[in-house]
């Protein structure tokens, strides 16, 4: 009844804070350097890239909450990291963007991934461990972004009990994640990244070519599309990995299957 919809909608909302409790202030993708940010205790200095664009400045829109472009903060400093309160500290989205588009990471339509697959490219799922025991792309290893809380602080509870109110399982990111896909697999092995959805770097929508060649400018899409794939990405670009031997599957695993290609389970 009542109670229950407004149960579930302050779980909702615990679900947005757990998940967004830091918005840095407006910032940009210059050259960064050693960015540092603590995670629970430890100093993260990985050496960002230093190849990000000054003129990119942007901001997080609380209102609407999503990142959108705004570059009269280009050039200005600022924690390019999120400290959720459960669960370690990553980079802000914009600034995977901005680098991923430099990098010039490109998509692969399903057809195409599958032939490159055949000629030698490792198909790398980064679903959660349950997602790809379920169903994945056959032939498919799994290397998951994402992980089950292991922690149990308060913030780390809390994360639990909101997201069971979802019949879901709380996850957090792998804050290892680079040392991960460094012992799973070969350096500069040739790889093709899956997750769900697959994500978007262009920031236009295109849905009418014929009348908008062009595409349509929509704030949504400051940023294209934040996705599982393209945030593994910029680990594996972390790790050494490049442009020529680095794609992602366009439309991820769900385009995958509509496609109706190859697909296994973990018990085959």
């Amino acid at each position: 009844g009542g109670a229950n919809i407004i149960m579930q909608q302050q779980l909702a909302a615990n679900r947005v804070s757990l998940n967004r409790v830091v918005a840095p202030k407006p910032c940009s993708a210059r050259r960064l350097g050693v960015c540092r940010a603590s995670q629970k205790g430890k100093t993260d200095t990985r050496t960002t890239d230093k190849i990000l664009p000054s003129n990119v400045g942007f901001k997080w829109d609380g209102s609407n909450l999503r990142w959108v472009r705004d570059d009269r903060y280009a050039g200005q400093t600022s924690n390019i990291y999120i400290q959720p309160k459960s669960g370690s500290a990553y980079v802000i989205w914009p600034v995977v963007h901005t680098l991923l588009t430099e990098k010039g990471l490109r998509s692969v339509k399903p057809a195409e991934a599958l032939k490159m697959q055949k000629q030698g490219w490792t198909i790398v799922d980064v679903r959660i461990e349950g997602d790809f025991e379920g169903q994945h792309c056959e032939g498919a290893v799994n290397v998951p972004l994402y992980r089950f809380v292991q922690g149990t602080a308060l913030w780390d509870n809390i994360k639990k009990i909101a997201m069971a109110g979802f019949a879901m399982k709380a996850t957090e990111r792998d804050p290892d994640y680079v040392a991960t896909i460094l012992s799973r697999l070969k350096k500069n092995q040739k790889v093709i990244l899956c997750c769900a959805i697959g994500g978007t770097l262009d920031t236009k929508v295109r849905t009418r070519p014929d009348k908008y060649k062009e595409g349509i400018n929509d704030p949504d899409r400051s940023f294209g599309r934040e996705s599982r794939s393209l945030k593994a990405a910029y680990e594996f670009f972390q790790a050494g990995w490049s442009s020529s031997n680095l794609v992602f599957i366009e439309g991820g695993y769900q385009q995958w299957k509509y496609d109706g290609l190859p697909i296994a389970t973990s018990d085959e």
